[in-house]
């Protein structure tokens, strides 16, 4: 963990440490502490692994080249303390124990979010600080409610949190979001020569479907060049929900960097998950979603996340032993191809105990 973000770590651990300082009653006493959290369980198939030579973890997604065994990890360990200053000012972190097994000296505390907000009135509120940028639907859900174990590809070609001011909003038809960020990710220094603007609307057009659009403009600089990537993405979503029937898709194109490719190239992908509930503590899911990294380029030799098209298959059930909180098992099976290069497919399953409070 570098110094830069030491404050960060200091402001998590006095957090936790220190007793609450005030409470909710009658009163409502400020200011209030609160700690939420998570954690996930999670085996991945031997097939499903990526085998990296520092023993990494599973590949999320994409095409794992080199399998390894079959193993259990902790997938998620997280601390949320939130800090109530007054009914309208409160403060949020989040933390990632960031475990790679269970051995103790392999933890590592990272900063997910922290940022101070603002509510404007009941449904609006400004964010000021690292938090998620407003794109898409599916990098703006909790891994506590998607539908399938992993996120897809294209969900996760550019960051997902960034340092930045941000407003959010919705009422009866309509959701919005929009900031201006620094444009280098989480827990990185400014380095590039702009800003990044993000923003994206979304609009209830029957009472079960919602249409949704997003965009971002802006650079980024790698560490290995003193030069800026120019960074353009465009998303559509749709979210359906009619009794216990659920679909939700997005297609998204960009131009420039993204983090599979890491140059400036054009990209384009799509997931469509449906979610059907077969009873109150069961659901059935299962989706499609395929990812171009690099339009245009192709390596022949070897499969290539960060060039070659790939896409992947999930069926999967998720039993909840409760909702609120959110208390479940999941399973997953997955069958992926490199659509481009040479012929590589990888399948089995994932299985994921997951426990938020």
């Amino acid at each position: 963990m570098t110094s830069k973000i030491s404050w960060k770590i200091l402001w998590v651990l006095l957090s936790v440490a220190l007793p609450a300082l005030g409470q909710r009653g009658e009163g409502e006493f400020y200011p209030a502490l609160r700690l939420d959290g998570q954690i996930q369980v999670q085996v991945d198939d031997g097939d499903l692994q990526s085998g990296r030579p520092e023993g990494s973890r599973p590949v999320r997604n994409g095409i794992g080249i080199f399998p390894t065994d079959t193993r259990l990890s902790p997938r998620r360990i997280r601390l949320k303390p939130r800090l109530d200053l007054s009914p309208r000012w409160t403060i949020l972190n989040q933390v990632d124990l960031d475990p790679d097994g269970f051995q103790q000296e392999d933890l590592e505390l990272t900063v997910l979010d922290l940022y101070l907000r603002y509510e404007i009135e009941k449904g609006h509120e400004l964010r000021l600080g690292q938090t998620k940028v407003p794109f898409g639907y599916e990098n703006l859900r909790s891994s506590e409610r998607i539908f399938t174990i992993e996120r897809s590809d294209v969900t996760r070609q550019l960051f997902q949190r960034d340092v930045g001011l941000v407003a959010y909003g919705q009422t009866d038809r309509w959701e919005y979001g929009a900031g201006v960020f620094q444009g280098q990710g989480l827990n990185n220094q400014e380095r590039n020569g702009s800003q990044d603007f993000v923003g994206k609307v979304v609009y209830r057009v029957l009472p079960a479907l919602k249409l949704g659009f997003s965009g971002q403009t802006g650079t980024y600089r790698p560490r290995s060049s003193g030069s800026d990537l120019k960074v353009r993405r465009v998303g559509m979503e749709l979210r359906y929900q009619d009794g216990p029937l659920q679909f939700e898709g997005e297609y998204i194109v960009g131009e420039g960097f993204n983090l599979f490719s890491e140059t400036d190239s054009n990209s384009r992908g799509y997931y469509l998950y449906g979610l059907y509930k077969i009873r109150s503590d069961l659901e059935f899911v299962a989706g499609y979603d395929r990812y171009d990294p690099s339009l245009g380029r192709v390596n022949e030799i070897r499969a290539d996340n960060g060039v070659n098209e790939r896409d992947r298959w999930t069926l999967g059930l998720n039993y909840y032993l409760g909702r609120s909180p959110v208390h479940r098992v999941m399973l997953n099976y997955e069958f992926r191809r490199e659509l481009e290069g040479p012929s590589v497919a990888s399948r089995g399953l994932r299985f994921r105990y997951q426990y938020a409070w």
